[in-house]
């Protein structure tokens, strides 16, 4: 275990609505792989990775404690320094064997994180993070990090990690974290019964698709529970539907760039306003038809929205904790894929504009705030069967994890939940192109290849 350098005031921290939704899911898990110098000595390499971590948890001293039942029974943070889980591991692999083939993807990746099992049990025992460095031969490392989502979205996960960077390299934290949660504490007060119900798009032409919306259903305010206890029961029928984790069917892993010129150009079709519109929609499309789905199907596009400048007090960058907002989509697989993709970026343009909306975020607040509600519910409640979740951003910095030996020479996901994923990354070299990365059965995989080399019209 790996402390905070000193001990930190002992409290238990409050979890807000938003945080609870993410009980079910305890890792967020990446992947940073390093040429390592033959300068830099592999024991006094792992002595200053262990000391710059202590270190930065002194200020981010949330995931050196543990997930706990509080009195009332609701879920909180015993923010006791207990520490973050620190394992070393070797592989008699060369590090050259990745750089040569670019850092394709190998079957072994998975091992290079902790295996953690998603059960909301398992969840009150384990550290909040999980570091693995593991040795490659003849040079090179990679850092493997499991980070609990309940704890912090996408946002705070990638602050804490420049954050650590910079501790590593002797620098002073350019942010130091933000932790008051209260802004969206409820003040014990029942919160509004809520549904998440689908509603016709009927703006800006689109026809054929609906948008789910939390709306007030006073019908059913006498057979809700109201939240006294916090607790979040995600059957394990449920989860399973949502994130297969042993991925039943055998599947391989695929990168896609998107380069600046083809996004202007795809922006130019679609008539998005935005990189991410034009990019989502093309690919929401060409999965949708690579995995062949039957034309009467429903299909589901789904993406999380960072709501920290849109919440009644607007949150400053620095906050450290979940702050997003979910938005889902569902047409037919038959009007999706044989619509022009104006209608696709019209569809997640809506999405988008409803649920950063100040009143939408409100009513997820009170969602989320009764006690068998989580997102792995409201997905499968939904029915989704066929769907693309758009997951990460362009705008994290992966290539910033600079720990004093040079930037990552390849960052990358350890898993993907679920078929279909559209994963978003920056590229490399800074530029403004973006990567997405997926995982299909081998011969989905194959037409979708097919298809985003060509246009798709």
């Amino acid at each position: 275990m790996v402390r905070p350098a000193t001990r930190t005031a002992t409290q238990t921290m409050f979890l807000s609505n938003l945080d609870h939704g993410w009980l079910p899911f305890n890792n967020v898990q990446r992947l940073f792989f390093y040429t390592q110098s033959p300068l830099n000595e592999y024991s006094s390499l792992i002595q200053g990775i262990k000391k710059s971590l202590s270190s930065v948890l002194v200020h981010f001293y949330p995931l050196a404690g543990r997930l706990k039942k509080g009195e009332s029974g609701r879920t909180e943070v015993d923010c006791n320094d207990e520490g973050v889980e620190f394992r070393e591991a070797s592989i008699n692999i060369p590090f050259q064997e990745l750089e040569k083939d670019g850092f394709q993807r190998k079957a072994f990746f998975p091992k290079l994180v902790h295996d953690v099992d998603l059960s909301v049990d398992e969840n009150y025992s384990r550290p909040l993070l999980l570091i693995q460095v593991t040795a490659f031969e003849e040079g090179g490392i990679c850092i493997g990090t499991t980070f609990h989502h309940v704890i912090a979205d996408g946002n705070s996960f990638w602050h804490f990690l420049t954050s650590w960077a910079e501790c590593s390299r002797g620098l002073p934290l350019v942010k130091p974290p933000q932790h008051s949660r209260t802004i969206f504490k409820r003040d014990n007060k029942s919160p509004l019964s809520i549904s998440y119900k689908a509603h016709e798009i009927i703006s800006h032409g689109i026809t054929g698709a609906k948008i789910f919306k939390f709306v007030p259903d006073n019908s059913q305010s006498d057979n809700i529970k109201t939240c006294t206890t916090g607790e979040v029961d995600t059957p394990k029928g449920d989860l399973q539907k949502w994130v297969d984790l042993k991925k039943k069917t055998e599947v391989i892993y695929s990168t896609f760039c998107f380069t600046e010129d083809k996004i202007q150009y795809l922006k130019q079709r679609s008539g998005a306003s935005t990189s991410f519109v034009a990019v989502a929609a093309q690919f929401w499309r060409c999965v949708m038809r690579a995995r062949e789905v039957p034309k009467e199907e429903a299909v589901y596009f789904l993406l999380l929205c960072d709501c920290r400048g849109r919440v009644k007090r607007p949150l400053t960058p620095d906050y450290f904790g979940n702050c997003l907002s979910v938005g889902l989509a569902q047409t037919t697989a038959n009007t999706l894929v044989n619509s022009d993709i104006s209608f696709a970026a019209g569809v997640i343009q809506q999405v988008i504009d409803s649920c950063t909306s100040q009143e939408q975020i409100n009513y997820l607040i009170d969602w989320a705030g009764y006690p068998d509600r989580n997102f792995v519910k409201l997905v499968t409640e939904a029915g989704w069967k066929y769907g693309t979740n758009a997951v990460s951003s362009p705008r994290f910095p992966l290539y910033g994890m600079d720990f004093g030996w040079g930037k990552p020479s390849d960052v990358q996901t350890a898993t993907m939940n679920e078929i279909g994923t559209m994963f978003l990354s920056c590229a490399k070299d800074g530029g403004k192109s973006i990567l997405v990365s997926t995982c299909l059965p081998q011969h989905q995989m194959e037409i979708l290849h097919l298809l985003l080399s060509v246009s798709v019209d």
